[in-house]
């Protein structure tokens, strides 16, 4: 997992993927259309690399999702407000729903204690690995707020050495 700011990210790879993927993500206005959006990295529309721009609810902790890929890497960047994350091993975990290929994920019961949280802010980047398991969405304030962010799914061999 990486945690920084959007500032910094050029310390962390030169490779292709990660350049393409921070061009995009430096590119996003709170404005920027929801929805997927193609970041082709060779020109071969392979799906290596996309872009998800959404609006949710922040929700309490316990209700938030607590997952893990295997093929893609996750960037998550806020747009107009924070949202709580946190980030385990996978060994600490018990299995919700086992790995679904077509979405790329398998869910985690929450543990009994969260070790890792931090709040994510606007001008902020968190990258999830495989290994890494994640939840986000997580409120800052006892009131809901609305919050716009970006995922970038990063195919994770992309970003390797």
């Amino acid at each position: 997992m990486i945690l920084d700011a959007l500032e910094n990210w050029q310390l962390y790879s030169q490779r292709p993927a990660w350049q393409k993927a921070f061009a995009w993500v430096l590119a996003l206005t709170p404005d920027t259309a929801l929805g997927e959006h193609a970041i082709d990295l060779c020109g071969n529309g392979r799906a290596d690399m996309y872009g998800v721009v959404f609006d949710f609810q922040t929700k309490n902790l316990l209700d938030t999702t607590l997952e893990a890929h295997r093929v893609y890497a996750d960037l998550h960047v806020p747009l107009t407000g924070p949202e709580v994350h946190a980030r385990f091993c996978l060994e600490e975990l018990t299995a919700k729903t086992p790995y679904d290929e077509a979405t790329d994920a398998a869910q985690y019961n929450h543990p009994d204690r969260f070790n890792a949280l931090f709040t994510l802010h606007p001008g902020q980047f968190a990258l999830y690995l495989p290994h890494d398991a994640h939840l986000s969405q997580c409120k800052t304030t006892p009131a809901t707020q609305t919050v716009r962010k970006a995922v970038v799914k990063i195919r994770a061999e992309l970003l390797l050495p």
